[in-house]
Parts: structure tokens; sequence; C-alpha cells
């Protein structure tokens, strides 16, 4: 197994947003569609961003919903205890227009960083989700533009222990202590998989994926936050 020193990351990286936000500030599940550059065709573009928006979350519901294991438990608990720091997003627009692709945090902060003419822009991994950000001359930023609302900051824990490591494919997979690193290090997997149970039964039943994550959201997900997070 051979560490990287420039990986090559898939065309996709890994998610950036929970699938369902139980337990954070939104606890209503809606999803807001972003104002699209619509230029002469508004509905095009706004299918579109629908469609993009229900395979993230098709993709997301799945990813989260990986089976609980103690290397990720001992993972987690080592993670926490690392320091934090607080990044910020730029406007979404600002970032598509200098070329961030949305969901590609990896790619997007390795080219960003590369094409540092002053070399002073560090690519740096770590969680909220696995992920990806930039630091230079001590600020944080977060190059990922988002298909839905989120926060203007958040906090970050950056992880030194992330490895690289090169694949038959000729790309890079994170490595943690020498196990493979899922998506997100979960506090309470089983959460996460009631949930894709019952996104997939209401998507089985007919409700878009869009609502269905909505749903959930507002019910198997209230009520689990007030379970888990008790006010």
């Amino acid at each position: 197994m051979s560490g990287s020193s420039s990986p090559a990351f898939p065309g996709r990286s890994s998610v950036i947003k929970l699938p369902f936000d139980f337990g954070h500030s939104n606890q209503t599940g809606e999803i807001h569609l972003k104002d699209a550059p619509l230029g002469n065709n508004p509905e095009a573009s706004t299918d579109l961003y629908r469609e993009s928006l229900t395979e993230l979350i098709l993709r997301n519901v799945e990813e989260m919903a990986f089976p609980a294991t103690q290397a990720e438990a001992d993972a987690l608990t080592e993670v926490l205890a690392l320091p934090r720091v607080a990044v910020t997003r730029p406007p979404r627009d600002h970032l598509l227009k200098i070329g961030m692709v949305p969901y590609n945090c990896h790619v997007n902060c390795a080219q960003y960083a590369a094409g540092d003419p002053q070399g002073l822009t560090r690519h740096v991994w770590g969680w909220i989700i696995l992920h990806s950000v930039v630091q230079r001359e001590g600020l944080w930023r977060c190059l990922t533009p988002q298909l839905i609302d989120v926060p203007e900051h958040f906090i970050f824990i950056p992880d030194p222990n992330i490895l690289w490591v090169d694949t038959a494919d000729g790309t890079s997979e994170p490595f943690r202590g020498g196990a493979k690193l899922p998506s997100a290090l979960r506090k309470h997997p089983e959460d996460h998989i009631l949930m894709r149970d019952r996104f997939s039964e209401l998507v089985s039943s007919g409700m878009s994926p869009i609502d269905a994550r909505a749903m959930v959201a507002r019910t198997l997900g209230a009520e689990l936050a007030v379970k888990r997070f008790p006010v």
C-alpha cells in the first residue's frame, strides 16, 4: 500500500451534506434550490438542478447507511479529540465562476492549491464528513459549491492522519491507521440505517426522492433529534 503525495482523486468526491439533518439547526428537512444561472431556458435549468439534487440525495442516503464497524467507532473517538477550526464558504456564484465543481471537494481544493502562484494555499483533509478545504495565511475556506442552502460558516476538524493511497485504476482512496475510510464517521450509525430504510419505503411508494428526504427529516429525523439531542 503506497501513499501518494499528489493524490489522483476520483471524479466525484465524498458527500458534503448529510441526507437528513437531524441534530442541526434545520430539522425541517426542506431543500431550497439555489438560484440557477437560468439563461434563456429557466425550466430546463430548474429541471437540471432537480435532477442533480435527486442524484445527490440517492447517493448520500446509501453512503451514510453502511454497516457499523469497530474501526469506524475508534476513528470517530480519535477525530473528536482533534482541534477544530471555523471554515467560511464564499458565495456560490463566485465559486462557480472560478471553476469550482459542486460536490467535488477534493478535486476543487487540490486544483486550487496547485494553481496558487505564491504557493501559500494548503489543501487540508478532515471532517464534517470526509471533506476537503483550503487554508491560506490563517484563513480557512470551503471551495465546493452546494445545490442547497447551507450555512456560510461551519466547524471543521482537520485530520493529519488521513493518507491517500494509489489504486490500480489510477485514482486514490483515503485511509486512516491502515483502514479504508468511509464517507463519514457516524456517532449513531443505526439512525442513518433506519432513515435509509424509511426513505426507501417512501420512494418505493411513488414519492420523489426530494420529497421523501424532506418527509423523513420532518418525522423520523425530528424524532431521533429529540432522542439524541434533547433540549
